[in-house]
């Protein structure tokens, strides 16, 4: 099986397992401050992906590169999974689709929140980064690399603006910790 097709099968299960999860996981306080930055985000990261893929399929931005360095994108695409997964366990039941401080939350710094500010974010995006390198195609690595983030950034800056009014501690976290990339950025 060839390493491209191991990696579309992957990210399809990831998909559709972040669909159930995002399912289950909507806004129980009723203080919704989402500001459309889901619909922004979903929109980017349902499009994209799958434009890439096809991409792949049409032959469109095929780059030549060696095997490994397909193999090396799923196991990034692989890790950023994990990092999303590693953000949204360590939330537990303060995780929501929804940008939203629910009634009983508390600011969470444990976990990858120690390395980075929104790892749920970063992962997905290094998923994204992970999936272009494994189908070797240029097109699809600009894609998901350049043209998710101005989606994953509008939706840092809602979550951020809520969390710096919900939590008096959190512009002393922001100084320590970095929000995007862990210890860049």
């Amino acid at each position: 099986m060839k390493i491209e097709t191991v990696a579309i099968v992957l990210f399809a299960a990831w998909f559709f397992s972040e669909g159930l999860i995002l399912r289950t996981a909507r806004d129980r306080s009723g203080a919704n401050v989402d500001h459309r930055s889901l619909a922004v985000l979903a929109t980017s990261n349902m499009l994209l992906p799958w434009l890439s893929i096809a991409l792949y399929f049409l032959g469109i931005g095929r780059l030549d590169v060696a095997p490994m360095f397909k193999f090396i994108g799923t196991l990034v695409m692989v890790a950023g999974f994990c990092v999303r997964w590693s953000g949204m366990w360590t939330l537990r039941k303060f995780f929501s689709a929804n940008v939203a401080v629910q009634n009983d939350h508390r600011l969470v710094i444990a976990g990858p929140y120690r390395f980075v500010r929104h790892p749920g974010y970063f992962g997905g995006w290094l998923s994204f980064v992970g999936l272009g390198m494994a189908l070797g195609n240029g097109l699809a690595i600009v894609l998901l690399t350049v043209f998710t983030l101005p989606a994953f950034l509008y939706r840092i800056r809602i979550e951020e603006d809520a969390l710096t009014r919900a939590f008096p501690d959190y512009p002393q976290y922001v100084l320590k910790v970095k929000r995007f990339l862990p210890f860049v950025w």
